[in-house]
């Protein structure tokens, strides 16, 4: 039985990209998107927003008095975890 076509819109430059990675994987674009797309039905793969990427820990320096908030509530949520 034949797969019906479904079209999804996509700007121009991120399909150019997918495109070249995909054949460097020796692979058509259209086979990428169907195993993202059964992967994320399955719940194998997840969609979300992401800041910050690459960034590991900021250190910001306080007083005393916030170090101590800040300390209390990390045990507390330490605690629940």
């Amino acid at each position: 039985m034949p797969t019906p076509q479904t079209s999804i819109s996509i700007d121009k430059d991120t399909k150019d990209r997918a495109t070249r990675r995909a054949k460097k994987d020796n692979m058509p674009l259209a086979v990428v998107v169907r195993i993202l797309l059964v992967d994320y039905a399955n719940g194998n793969i997840s969609v979300g927003a992401r800041t910050g990427i690459g960034v590991l820990a900021e250190e910001i320096p306080v007083d005393k008095e916030t170090q101590k908030k800040m300390d209390e509530v990390v045990k507390k949520w330490r605690g629940k975890v």
